[in-house]
């Protein structure tokens, strides 16, 4: 075999190897996840892991990342009607950030995570106000935003979602007198 043989035939499969190179970069992809993202990974159809920050490349013919925004979003929920514990109309109107707790669960149990999880806070805050009586004490309010708290996240974490930084807005009742101002007018 002469020299112009050998450089024949390294540039045959230098030329075979690029091709491969090729078709083999065309079933990957690069996924990017930020900082306030994370990327659940699943091959084959199972679930593999949660990836947190950073760039990936993914094989897209045997695997798929979904990407879940777990940033906080603010919701409002304003007059919530009500009966209360003595059956008097009451109203409630209350702030909080919704979250992603667990990315995996988020999107496997919620096809829409906030907008689903939403529906489900209403649910659950009707049942939990009904069973006290509106107060307007600050610290009444504060002991009662603790609850709501407290039972929103134990019914919410079955889906993978939380909630913080819960504050009432408006609560009064029909059963409570509300209070007058006197003064001058």
């Amino acid at each position: 075999m002469n020299a112009d043989d050998i450089w024949a035939v390294v540039f045959l499969l230098g030329g075979a190897g690029l091709l491969f190179l090729r078709f083999y970069r065309r079933r990957t992809v690069r996924v990017f996840v930020t900082d306030y993202q994370r990327g659940v990974r699943f091959v084959n159809g199972a679930f593999r892991d949660v990836l947190g920050p950073g760039c990936y490349y993914s094989n897209h013919t045997r695997e798929q990342i979904t990407i879940v925004d777990i940033r906080p979003k603010p919701v409002v929920f304003e007059r919530i009607f009500y009966e209360d514990a003595f059956h008097a109309p009451s109203v409630v109107s209350f702030a909080a950030e919704l979250s992603v707790g667990d990315p995996y669960r988020a999107i496997t149990q919620l096809k829409y995570p906030i907008n689903d999880s939403i529906a489900i806070i209403r649910d659950q805050l009707q049942s939990v106000v009904s069973q006290s009586i509106a107060n307007t004490e600050p610290e009444t309010r504060d002991k009662s935003a603790n609850e709501i708290t407290a039972a929103l996240n134990s019914e919410l974490e079955k889906l993978g979602m939380q909630v913080a930084n819960l504050e009432i807005i408006e609560m009064w009742s029909g059963s409570v007198r509300p209070e007058t101002i006197t003064g001058a007018n």
